[in-house]
């Protein structure tokens, strides 16, 4: 059998205020054709299908017609699990009704840890696989109490809580495989942060003062594919047996666009040597980065080659190096950006004795209003249940918030 896995949609983005709908509804189409032309029994959507936890409902409706419309294909299962960025009610609420589309929606860890075990049936009905759905995993849900533990000590509870997780499961699905006498490829999901792991500026920590690193020698050896998500960048934490990241469809910054991007196809002909193919996702939108003093930037505005990629107008965000900058420099850059070729989105001023610390800070405008009260709670060492239900109250309230302005 052939499984496609990718993560890390965050369908209801904005990039400095500018929706991506249009781009992920262009992946969405690819990717559709994609799972037809290569045969795909079983999609893996590894966490963070939103950006938020209350996404605006053009997402929720873009999401619900990527369901519709696999029922249509070859495809006939899919696994779903919740990421960071996802409230795990919003994922759970349809599953139930999912479940007869044979899609399985897993948006926290469950109370019973045996329900994250999913067979995956072939039109026979007999077993083709068996998916170990591994959400994104807090604190609370693993029933640990971080309270009045140094950072440090977190971490070493976390990583062995987690550890444990994946152990106990896969311990679940051995027996399984012994009572039934099945020989099938044994797939697991995480949506996490493993050592080595490497990242980009629009990626948030997995936990907040907590966890940062897991050791991707801590997924059992017996299972035979780890689907992760979560940073944005395709990779490959360990080779045997495998583990990877697929990484986002499209770039979530303008850094993120000098990386390509991909979904993976694994073909499990041989079930211990899986056959792990990258389908390059196409740029939906050119996103161009320019750095350099005035005049620099200025001369590569006009050698640039501005391309609208499937008649999307191409988006650039502009740094300029100065040590003394004049008070009107960004109206100087926007002068000469007014031009219908491409649409300016950002302008930064940056010293050129800076340069070496330009990413050892974030500035508050880079950081949305989800990210800046993290940061006030993790100030304030409030962590695990307390924690959770704080970022509950608040993504209701940015909801709230959104929806009015919208009306």
């Amino acid at each position: 059998m052939k499984i496609l896995h990718t993560s890390d949609w965050h369908l209801g983005h904005h990039l400095c205020k500018q929706s991506r709908r249009d781009e992920h509804e262009l992946f969405i189409d690819w990717i559709l054709k994609v799972i037809e032309d290569n045969n795909i029994s079983l999609i893996i959507i590894s966490g963070d299908i939103f950006d938020s936890g209350f996404p605006p409902n053009y997402a929720l409706a873009q999401y619900y017609d990527f369901l519709r419309r696999l029922s249509d294909t070859c495809c006939r299962h899919a696994i779903i699990v919740g990421g960071n960025h996802d409230m795990p009610s919003t994922l759970n609420a349809p599953r139930e009704i999912l479940k007869f589309f044979n899609i399985h929606v897993f948006g926290g860890a469950e109370p019973d840890i045996s329900n994250q075990i999913a067979p995956i049936l072939n039109e026979n009905n007999f077993i083709d696989a068996i998916v170990c759905a591994v959400p994104y995993l807090r604190a609370r849900e693993l029933k640990i109490n971080l309270a009045g533990e140094s950072y440090t000590e977190k971490d070493r509870s976390l990583v062995q809580s987690m550890t444990d997780h994946y152990n106990k499961l896969s311990d679940l699905i051995e027996k399984m495989k012994k009572e039934k006498d099945l020989n099938v490829p044994v797939i697991a999901t995480g949506h996490l942060f493993t050592a080595g792991g490497k990242i980009s500026d629009t990626e948030r920590d997995l936990y907040v003062g907590q966890i940062k690193h897991f050791p991707s020698n801590h997924f059992p050896k017996k299972f035979n594919y780890t689907a992760l998500g979560h940073l944005h960048k395709y990779q490959c934490p360990r080779e045997t047996p495998p583990v990877y990241y697929s990484g986002s469809p499209i770039p979530l910054s303008f850094n993120e666009s000098k990386h390509e991007q991909f979904v993976l196809v694994v073909d499990f002909h041989n079930i211990d040597n899986p056959i792990i193919k990258k389908e390059k996702v196409p740029r939906f939108r050119q996103l161009v980065k320019i750095k350099g003093n005035l005049e620099d930037v200025h001369s590569d505005l006009l050698n640039n080659s501005f391309e609208s990629f499937y008649n999307l107008e191409p988006w650039v965000e502009i740094q300029i190096l100065d040590e003394n900058p004049t008070p009107d420099i960004h109206e100087k850059v926007a002068s000469f950006c007014d031009v219908p070729e491409y649409k300016l989105l950002k302008v930064m001023c940056i010293p050129q004795k800076a340069q070496t610390m330009e990413f050892q800070s974030q500035k508050l405008v880079d950081l949305s209003p989800l990210d800046v009260f993290k940061k006030r709670c993790e100030a304030d060492g409030i962590s695990g249940e307390d924690y959770d239900n704080l970022i509950k109250t608040f993504n209701e309230l940015m909801y709230i918030n959104e929806n009015e302005e919208e009306d």
